[in-house]
């Protein structure tokens, strides 16, 4: 077992954060709990469904139930090969259970995933801090914005940051481990494979890339091999085989060999190639948006790196470095860039940032160079920017893109901005103190963390609950959903717009179509509904009037296509037989 006196001693953990809040930390983590848990719970119904990926991975899951069938993977008629079953064996129990005409039923496991992820954070952490500052830890990630944001999508990556969290933990219980047991030389390197052979059926590469990264960098930190027979490589295999090997065998059987070739030749080394579906940005890019995807801990980024230069000597963080470092160059040398990439190794970012804010007066005080020590001001002062630039975005987003203006998002988005103006402020504040500014403050000041977190959780509960849900301009398929309930169609095509999130909220029953044969389709019956995008409809007025079909234009729907960032006009069109009969 770890020696807790030795390792507290050698972090050299101040106990400034608790020391006027012992009598009340019960209540303290409670309320912050609460808080954290609203956040996650909020929006999850009446936040339609998210173009692309989210409705992609959704309506999949949807069609497992209605056909029975849990081996194929199918978007309409399409194999899906985007990821492996795992995902959407988790959605469609979701589905089942709650049913699976609401969105919030597929965001089930994603939602769970949170807690879990949680559970686990607290527990790694544990292995290096007190109790009540692994809570403190596990809170501060509980409130930023990426992990916030994917428990409410129904999609992999909360689901494998859980499994890459347990995953982790029992990694790096084995690495601490100093007596031989069954325990430590069984039954935890038989649950590590276990819970990795999961995360290799949920996100495929990920999870490999996450373990055998942090174990041979490890290794070579060590400059000893004695981890990789710890965790017995032969049960690995052997655990792994009897999980994974049997779906790919009969996904291949079902599709003849058809899914492999297309995961691998249009998902993964499309990513590796170039900027997939127009997501490619330069190295560095996910380094930049760490102060909106951490947000609101972005601001003690650079703590980090003192704590660990600080603290390099020690298991633990030589661990989370090796957990962070080869993953981070890896998605930063592809060429496909997501806000949500970094997420898997997040957890480790956090625990060293919360750590290095722990002893940050100790480690700016050892700096010499006042040029050093203005740096890391400076770019504590920069990475907290990007808390304001998301609390404007959000002011922006929801002042000038209401489907009805009347400005009944105003006083939410004010608040929004008033509180990313707050964490930046206080957190200034707490990283300034420590160089003796404030002196006079401290009863104030030690409360400042607590304060962020309350905040931060604030933030997503407002955005979650009271913006998001009503930025009908960003769901057109919303709106074109409401305005068909009304005309009530046979049957339903669409050209030019063809988002995911349309064919979810439509049940499925809409033909993704070119604008010639959206004409052939009304004509075929009286009763059948054109969807027309904008930018094809002359070419679908053309064909009509070759037709000589009598149409009626309906509605026009304007919106935001959020998967092409670009204003979309949808044009509704029934055939005037239809219409004169209603």
């Amino acid at each position: 077992m770890i020696n807790k006196s030795i390792l507290f001693k050698t972090l050299k953990v101040n106990k400034v954060f608790f020391e006027k809040i012992n009598k009340l930390k019960i209540l303290v983590f409670g309320i912050l709990s609460l808080l954290i848990f609203t956040a996650l719970f909020s929006g999850q119904k009446t936040i339609p469904p998210i173009d692309r990926d989210e409705a992609r991975f959704a309506q999949a899951s949807r069609q497992m139930v209605l056909s029975n069938d849990f081996i194929n993977i199918k978007f309409q008629d399409e194999i899906r090969a985007k990821k492996p079953i795992g995902i959407y064996w988790l959605q469609s129990f979701a589905a089942k259970m709650f049913g699976y005409e609401d969105i919030s039923s597929f965001r089930i496991p994603s939602l769970l995933s949170s807690f879990i992820s949680i559970v686990f954070l607290t527990l790694i952490t544990r292995l290096i801090f007190s109790f009540e500052r692994s809570l403190l830890v596990a809170l501060f990630f509980g409130s930023s914005f990426i992990f916030v944001g994917e428990a409410h999508l129904a999609k992999t990556d909360s689901a494998l940051l859980s499994l890459i969290c347990i995953q982790q933990f029992l990694l790096l219980k084995i690495i601490l481990s100093k007596k031989k047991s069954f325990k430590i030389e069984y039954v935890y390197p038989s649950f590590l494979w276990l819970v990795f052979a999961f995360g290799v059926l949920v996100k495929g590469p990920v999870s490999i890339a996450i373990l055998f990264s942090t174990i041979i960098s490890f290794c070579f930190f060590q400059k000893s091999i004695n981890l990789l027979k710890s965790i017995k490589p032969v049960l690995g295999i052997l655990i792994c085989s009897i999980i994974i090997i049997p779906w790919f065998l009969a996904i291949q059987e079902a599709t003849n060999g058809l899914f492999l070739q297309k995961a691998f030749n249009e998902d993964f080394f499309n990513k590796l190639q170039s900027g997939q579906e127009g997501h490619g940005a330069w190295p560095g890019t996910h380094l930049l948006l760490l102060s909106i995807t951490l947000w609101p801990i972005a601001t003690f980024l650079p703590s980090l790196i003192l704590f660990c230069k600080e603290n390099k000597n020690n298991l633990v963080v030589r661990f989370l470095i090796c957990w962070i470092v080869p993953f981070w160059i890896m998605i930063e040398i592809t060429p496909t860039k997501l806000i949500h990439y970094p997420l898997p190794i997040l957890p480790a970012v956090t625990i060293l940032t919360i750590g290095g804010l722990f002893q940050f007066k100790h480690n700016i005080s050892k700096i010499k160079s006042l040029f050093i020590k203005n740096l890391v001001y400076f770019f504590s002062i920069f990475l907290g920017l990007g808390g304001i630039l998301l609390g404007v975005i959000i002011f922006y987003i929801s002042n000038n893109f209401e489907y009805q203006i009347d400005n009944h998002l105003f006083l939410p988005s004010i608040l929004v901005l008033t509180i990313t103006l707050l964490v930046f402020t206080i957190s200034l504040i707490l990283i300034f103190s420590k160089s003796g500014i404030f002196i006079n403050y401290q009863n104030f000041i030690s409360n400042i963390p607590i304060a962020i977190i309350a905040l931060g959780a604030l933030f997503h509960i407002i955005n979650f609950k009271l913006i998001f849900p009503n930025l009908d301009y960003f769901y057109p398929s919303k709106i074109i959903t409401k305005k068909i309930e009304k005309i009530k169609p046979d049957a339903i095509a669409s050209a030019g717009y063809h988002e995911p999130s349309l064919v979810f909220m439509l049940n499925g029953n809409v033909l993704l179509s070119t604008p010639n044969e959206v004409a052939i389709f009304m004509a075929e019956g009286q009763k059948n509904v054109g969807l027309i995008e904008d930018n094809s409809l002359s070419e679908f007025l053309e064909f009509v009037d070759e037709l000589s079909l009598k149409i009626v234009q309906k509605e026009t729907v304007k919106g935001f296509n959020i998967a092409k960032g670009k204003h979309i006009k949808i044009h509704i069109f029934t055939n005037q037989t239809f219409d004169q009969l209603n």
